[in-house]
């Protein structure tokens, strides 16, 4: 009886703790904040930008608001981050390769693949959106977080913790952030790039909380037989990075 009262209390344990994350807030130089993500809009188009992800995998949204196509040079746009250049598009095929063997002469008999290449120009037609998601932001390990920090408490979202989670909150501006990144991207309203533009946006990582995982991936009943499912993270002008168990 002990030794079952002593697993029971383990468990309790365990699942009341939880591994830290980063939770990184983005802002830009010419972009607002909104409910969808950051935005930039204009006569010509909207670009949307959601961030919501596990490290940092960034969302582009392009929608064409004229009644002529829009055209995106994938070739000559490109994501800088710190001062390392991302290109979005590469001059590479990738093949895809389906094979039959025979089991009874151990051979292959043939082979069969399909050549796959990205579209160096990017078209938008008239009142219609393209959708890119390619690049992430940290993709391993996690920010050095500099300068000081202030500590705060929040309501804890479990609801067997009745204490305030404990977060550590700091704030950047754009030149002192430890993440900093630049998309560039170059646009025309022809086919030919007579009428180029570009669009040249700098972000920065403006706030980082170090908090409790489950305080931004809590878990929810459901269904008939009320078994949990992970609430997904939905901040758009943010994303978390989670830090190694101490």
């Amino acid at each position: 009886m002990k030794i079952l009262a002593f697993f029971l209390l383990c468990s309790v344990v365990l699942l009341g703790c939880s591994p830290n994350v980063q939770l990184v807030t983005v802002r830009g130089s010419n972009v607002h904040q909104t409910d969808d993500g950051l935005l930039l809009d204009n006569d010509t188009l909207t670009l949307q930008y959601n961030f919501a992800s596990e490290r940092g995998v960034i969302h582009i949204t392009l929608i064409n608001k004229l009644n002529q196509p829009l055209y995106v040079d994938w070739k000559r746009s490109s994501l800088i981050v710190g001062k390392d250049k991302l290109d979005y598009w590469y001059d590479v095929a990738e093949v895809q390769l389906t094979s039959l063997t025979d089991s009874r002469l151990n051979r292959y008999i043939y082979s069969a693949g399909t050549i796959l290449k990205d579209d160096k120009i990017g078209f938008i037609p008239p009142q219609t959106r393209l959708d890119k998601q390619q690049f992430v932001l940290v993709p391993q390990g996690a920010l050095i977080l500099p300068g000081s920090f202030k500590t705060e408490q929040e309501a804890s979202n479990l609801s067997n913790r009745k204490k305030p989670v404990v977060v550590n909150v700091y704030n950047y501006s754009a030149d002192q952030s430890p993440l900093t990144f630049r998309n560039y991207l170059t646009l025309s309203t022809d086919k030919d790039f007579r009428n180029e533009f570009h669009i040249d946006t700098k972000f920065w990582a403006s706030e980082v909380k170090v908090l409790p995982r489950d305080q931004i991936l809590t878990q929810k009943n459901e269904g008939e037989y009320s078994y949990s499912v992970p609430v997904p993270f939905k901040k758009p002008d943010s994303f978390y990075v989670p830090l190694p168990v101490q």
